[in-house]
């Protein structure tokens, strides 16, 4: 199931509980939203750089990017690692999709010791 790449222009009620749970010293501004996987949290320089990318990196997770003003966060914290575990998720659904990498995958030989080798 394909999910939604959201942009959210933080309002200030949002920005304060963020800078609360993320760090006072933290610019928030803007936030980055990736259904059930995580969020993130930062300028709309640094969200956007990720949202214009991810797209198109993760596109067997994500069917659309949208950007929104009014988005009702259930989590301020920003997620550990988000990155790797869109990866997580992104790399058994492009192998499934893809005849070539799964041929790969059986053609790999089991590696035979020295004597199996000497006394087929």
């Amino acid at each position: 199931m394909k999910h939604k790449l959201t942009l959210v222009t933080l309002n200030p009620k949002q920005i304060d509980r963020a800078k609360d749970i993320n760090g006072a010293r933290k610019q928030i501004t803007h936030a980055l939203i990736c259904s059930e996987y995580g969020q993130i949290f930062g300028t709309e320089k640094y969200c956007r750089k990720y949202f214009s990318a991810w797209i198109k990196v993760f596109p067997f997770i994500f069917k659309e990017a949208v950007e929104s003003t009014s988005f009702e966060i259930l989590n301020y914290e920003s997620t550990f690692n988000l990155v790797n575990k869109l990866f997580e998720v992104q790399d058994p659904l492009e192998k499934a999709n893809n005849p070539i990498l799964q041929e790969m995958e059986n053609r790999k030989t089991k590696k035979k010791s020295f004597l199996s080798r000497l006394f087929r």
